[in-house]
Parts: structure tokens; sequence; C-alpha cells
């Protein structure tokens, strides 16, 4: 039993991917040494709590009451293996790299989650795990290395939560109100806990965040309830064993009532005691501009929870519109306004330093000087940054959608508040001195630019630059509000903006 300080939550916080360590790395680089550099990566650049997911469908390490990550693959056969030969061609190289990784970390009797947690320890960041509860990459596939037995076996016998249906992946999610389903989860949450010296627990709901039958989230969100509670009993014992506290944790959708809809009542499980990290999140599509932070810290008054809203890697202004990977402006932009409405931490999803490009896209210190500056509101709003407008890529079934773009005014009679605008949320005021810029971009055909009027927080704007659609405003920064800017555009007719972005410049 090891005796320790309790380790309080503090931000910024990464979320390490169950693939990505493997991905990004060769089975000849798997040593303790490299985990050990990998964290140190992470410390250097300023992450403050480290989340090591340790599962999908299958757990990432040697596990002893689920399947592991490599079985059902065998090193030394073809790539048309039952296992492999649905992956499209271009896949099977990096699959492999990254199974023969994982196993010759596992075959050397390393395991990743204890050499990461340990040196997490030893540079003063915190060390949590995470579980994703309902995984399902590759469920479309006939085989996938993805896929586990136990999702196989629901599969044949129609147990999933949408076979009525079983149209595209969500259909597929397996149902929480079975009773195996919850205990196949229970097995490796009491083995993490047994197994590993951590300081928190985090339980990912939004992979993939739908776990009912349509219809049933309410009834199911206190079968998830109920489950929690054991699970927090389970920490309990595994306080015993450790010597000092583990911390609960849980992501749910960014909206309150959306995650409530969805079984996932992060409010009733923080006013119950159950959790201590609560992380608000979008699911994939793109980063969440519009998270009702300071609503959450209305509803979350008198508990003790920590309170983190979580990026995303991609940046997509409307659904199936043009996206990108997230830039650190953006990344600026999302985390002032996180910290301006109350949030206590920036998460970080899908953000890692070699996956997805971001070292390329970004640049190493650049990477490090964006992570940094997420600690405080002070350090993030004087960076150069830009606030969007994206859309809430998660709803409960029978919820609306939740896209402010593409938007066209279509003159309706008293659509209320009225009019063709948008509402942008930006944090704190920029200060005197810094330039500051709208940018609107037009669906074609474009409209004629002196035939449009357009404001901000009723103060008209002059277009300074314009090239394909792309208008450019210079906003005097005495026009700003603080925590959200409205924009009014009046046009001659039903023309559509497909992009709206607020850029602040570096505080001088």
């Amino acid at each position: 039993m090891n005796s320790q300080t309790p380790t309080p939550i503090v931000g910024p916080i990464f979320n390490q991917d169950n693939t990505d360590f493997f991905f990004s790395r060769t089975p000849d680089q798997m040593s303790v040494q490299e985990i050990h550099a990998y964290i140190d990566r992470l410390a250097d650049a300023g992450i403050g709590t480290f989340v090591s997911c340790c599962s999908a469908m299958k757990a990432n390490y040697a596990s002893e009451v689920w399947e592991c990550e490599w079985s059902g693959y065998d090193p030394a056969g073809p790539d048309d293996q039952p296992v492999l030969q649905y992956l499209p061609k271009e896949s099977i190289r990096p699959t492999r790299n990254r199974l023969d990784a994982v196993k010759r970390l596992a075959d050397q009797g390393i395991d990743f989650h204890h050499e990461a947690l340990a040196r997490c320890r030893q540079r003063g960041v915190g060390a949590w795990l995470s579980i994703r509860m309902n995984d399902v990459h590759a469920c479309m596939d006939e085989d996938n290395p993805l896929l586990s037995r136990f999702f196989v076996q629901h599969r044949a016998a129609r147990k999933l939560r949408a076979m009525h249906r079983d149209r595209y992946w969500m259909d597929r999610a397996l149902d929480w109100e079975q009773p195996d389903v919850q205990e196949h989860y229970f097995k490796l949450v009491r083995e993490v806990l047994n197994r590993y010296d951590l300081d928190g627990l985090e339980l990912d709901w939004m992979r993939f965040v739908v776990h009912f039958r349509p219809g049933r989230e309410l009834e199911g969100g206190k079968v998830i309830t109920a489950w929690m509670q054991q699970v927090k009993a389970e920490c309990a014992k595994a306080e015993q064993r450790w010597g000092h506290p583990i911390k609960l944790g849980a992501r749910v959708p960014t909206r309150p009532e959306t995650a409530r809809r969805l079984g996932l009542d992060g409010v009733a499980w923080a006013k119950e005691g159950l959790i201590d990290l609560l992380v608000v999140t979008p699911f994939w599509a793109t980063t969440d501009f519009d998270v009702p932070v300071a609503e959450w810290k209305r509803l979350l008054e008198g508990t003790a929870v920590h309170f983190a809203v979580s990026t995303e890697v991609r940046y997509q202004p409307a659904p199936e519109g043009p996206a990108q990977m997230i830039s650190p402006e953006l990344l600026a932009g999302l985390g002032a306004t996180i910290f301006h409405g109350g949030a206590d931490s920036v998460y970080l999803f899908n953000i890692f330093p070699a996956g997805h490009g971001l070292d390329k896209l970004w640049g190493p210190q650049n990477f490090n000087a964006i992570i940094g500056s997420l600690r405080s509101l002070k350090t993030v709003a004087a960076r150069e940054r830009v606030h969007a407008v994206t859309y809430h890529d998660v709803r409960a079934p029978g919820e609306p959608l939740g896209n402010a773009l593409p938007a066209t005014d279509r003159k309706w009679d008293q659509p209320s508040p009225g009019g063709f605008g948008f509402r942008v949320q930006t944090g704190p005021k920029p200060e005197r001195g810094r330039a500051c810029e709208l940018t609107i971009e037009w669906a074609e055909p474009v409209p004629d630019a002196k035939q449009v009027r357009t404001y901000l927080n009723a103060r008209e704007l002059k277009i300074v630059a314009s090239e394909k659609g792309v208008w450019r405003y210079a906003v005097p920064v005495e026009a700003f509000e603080n925590e959200a800017q409205v924009i009014d555009i009046e046009t001659p007719g039903t023309d559509t903006v497909v992009r709206v972005e607020l850029r602040v410049a570096a505080d001088a």
C-alpha cells in the first residue's frame, strides 16, 4: 500500500486514446524509455493531468478479463488473415504496425499504463485512466482487429441498440439495458482499479454516446446511474488498497438537456456525489464553440465537481461541410471562452503531438506554446485567437438539428429575435490596441456587397477586403462586449453564409 497526498485535478487535461502511441511509433521503439519520453513531452508542454485510455472494444494491455488489442492477430501471418481480410488495402500496413507495436510492448512484460502513470507521478502530472463505455469503431465491418468477440456475439444475436433499423454505426452500439453488457464493463473497471495505482478513473460515455434503444434513454439513464454507484463503491475499495483517494470522472455531451435525454445526466451524478470530474464534449465532427458553460456552472453550483470543457481536433462550421484540423488560434479562442464562462479546465481530446499531423501543422514550438497557455484565462486570452460558429454534433433522438450554418435569411415574419444573425462566444473583451477582424464567407451566388449591411452589436462594419466570397471587416475593439458578440446581416435576397469567424490579434 502506498500512501500519498491526493493529486488535485489540474488543467489542461490531456486524453491519450488507446491507439495513438502505437500508431505513431514502430514496434522497435517500444520501450520503457519511449513511454517516459512521451510523458515528458506532454509535461514539458504544460499538461496538468494525463488521462490514458486503456480500451475501445478490446483492452490495449494484457488484460485477464477482456480480449487484448492483438487477439486474433498473427504477426507472422499474411495480410489476408481473417482479422485483416476486410480492411482496405491502404489500412493494412498502419494497422499491422499498431498491432505489432502494442503486442511487442506486452511481450516484453511492459505495461504502457503502469509506466505512463508512474512517470506522471514523477513529473507532478495527474495520473488517470479512461474506459470507453461503448466504442463501436469498425462495427459495420464483417471483421476487423477492433471488434471484440463480445460485440460480434451481440451483433449475431441482434441484441444491439437499434437493429430494427441497422442502417449506420450508431445503430450497432451495445444496449446498456442488457445485464451482460453492464457486467462486461464492470469486470474491466474492477480490473483496472485493482491493477493500476491511479489518481482517477474516467468513464467515457461519449464513445459512442448512444447506449439505449430509441425511446429508452430516460429509463436507461437510471440503469447507468445505478451502475455508476457500484463503480463508486469499487473506487472506495481501491482507495483502501492503494492508500489514497481515487476520483471518478465522466464525459457527457455539451448541452445539459441533451445529456439528460441520452441517459447521461452529469448534473444528477454530480449532485449525488458520484463523480469528481465532469467533462462536457462534442462527439467528433467539430469542436463546439457554443458550449453553455455558464448554464453548466449554475446547474453544478453546490457540488465539488471539477468542470472541464473538451476540444476536438476537427473544425467544421456546418454539418457535411468543409472541415480542417483545428488551428492554434481556434484552440486559443475556444480556451478563452471556456475559462471566461467559468470552467475549471480545458480538456484536450484528439490533440496529439504527432497524431493527426499537429506537429507538422502547428510546429513543435507552437504545440508547446498553445498547450502551456491553456492553464489560465490570462495566458490564453493574450494569444492571437479566433472565435467561430460551429454546431452541436450530438443530439438526443428527436431533438432538432443544432447548426447555425449554413444560414439563410428566409425573410420569415417574426423569426424571433428577428433577421439574419449570429451569436459568437468570444470570452473577455479585447484590450484596446488589439486589432480585430470579422470574416464572413458566402455560398454561391455571392451577393452584391453594395446591397449587404453587416453589424456587430448594432455597429455597422465596412468591408476592408474580399476575395471569392470571403469578406473581411475591421472591427473596432470598443465595439466588443464581454462574453459574446451579436452579428446582424441584411441582404436583398435569400443569400447564404457558410462561415463566421472573429479574430483578435495577440496582445502586444
